[in-house]
């Protein structure tokens, strides 16, 4: 959603809000400071209210805030679908503009204006359907991995084989610095922070290291940070997952099936292959994790969120059980 993001905000017209809105925004920000959310939640709400009051300087003549009522943060919410945002997103941006109005409205500087936070009358949108989880088997990201590494491509290599051998995010491996991965480690030397401000050290393997040492040879800087381009500029977020959509068309060439997985679905298939023991480096010690490990291994809160990344396994159980 960052191209869409990309087509609403300009410097030039964030110049242009009015300075109650931008004032507004920038207290409510602090205050998540304050809160110690992380600084990607915080930059997160800081480019949702941006949309919100962009959308006022062109739609309300550059009002502040306080000024509007129900109606027209309803007409926001058509405007966002009329964007072509999925629901979901809609509904974040939404829920950014009501916890902005709520933390306003029991605030001494702007409760006597927002002492009603109307956005909150405004109902949010049905969940849509979610798509099928892609799952990857190992020999299919083996396959992956080793084109990579044959086209010389290894910092794409490296990026494939920590995603999966740590099952972290695509967020969290992008944190990662040069020296927080050896040719010898097994864990990052560094934390990165993920969701909810957690904080914990990604683990790898052989692939990893191998991916790791060949990447070096390639590199005559001194920067520490880990994903550069060829011309040593820091590569963004959005490249790492062009990089895993191109990678659909070698197991489409090399399997004859086309796969519509995205960077998500290294987390996921890493997860489920280290719990029936077919991820390489299950195979190399000859064991299967347990959800209780794998919940570690994922930095999740609730073993029920873990258990909702692996595949639903209850019809083969129940067949197996009848002998079916």
């Amino acid at each position: 959603m960052a191209k869409v993001y990309n087509r609403i905000y300009t410097k030039k017209k964030w110049d242009e809000v009015c300075k109650y809105n931008k004032g507004l925004m920038e207290d409510f920000l602090l205050e998540l400071k304050s809160q110690k959310k992380s600084q990607g939640t915080i930059d997160q709400y800081k480019n949702d209210l941006r949309i919100l009051f962009i959308y006022i300087l062109d739609e309300f003549d550059n009002k502040e805030i306080y000024k509007l009522k129900k109606k027209h943060f309803r007409n926001y919410m058509l405007w966002l679908q009329e964007k072509g945002m999925s629901n979901a997103r809609i509904n974040r941006l939404m829920s950014a503009l009501r916890s902005m109005l709520e933390y306003a409205s029991n605030e001494e500087d702007y409760e006597d204006e927002l002492e009603i936070n109307y956005a909150a009358k405004v109902k949010g949108l049905q969940k849509e359907v979610v798509r099928d989880i892609v799952f990857l088997s190992d020999e299919e990201v083996e396959i992956i991995y080793n084109h990579l590494m044959n086209k010389n491509k290894y910092v794409q290599a490296l990026f494939c084989s920590i995603m999966y051998d740590s099952a972290s995010r695509r967020s969290e491996v992008y944190q990662l610095k040069r020296d927080d991965i050896s040719e010898d480690g097994k864990i990052s030397k560094s934390y990165v922070v993920g969701k909810r401000g957690k904080k914990y050290r990604p683990i790898y393997h052989d692939r990893t290291r191998k991916a790791y040492k060949q990447y070096m040879k390639t590199r005559d800087d001194d920067s520490n940070e880990l994903w550069l381009n060829k011309k040593g500029e820091p590569l963004t977020k959005v490249t790492l997952y062009a990089w895993v959509t191109s990678w659909r068309k070698i197991i489409e060439r090399e399997t004859g099936e086309y796969k519509e997985f995205n960077p998500h679905s290294f987390r996921h298939s890493a997860l489920e292959n280290y719990s029936d023991g077919s991820h390489y480096y299950a195979r190399q010690i000859g064991k299967k994790f347990s959800l209780e490990s794998l919940q570690l291994l994922a930095n999740h809160s609730d073993i029920s969120t873990t258990q909702g990344y692996l595949k639903d396994k209850s019809e083969d159980m129940l067949l197996e059980e009848f002998g079916i």
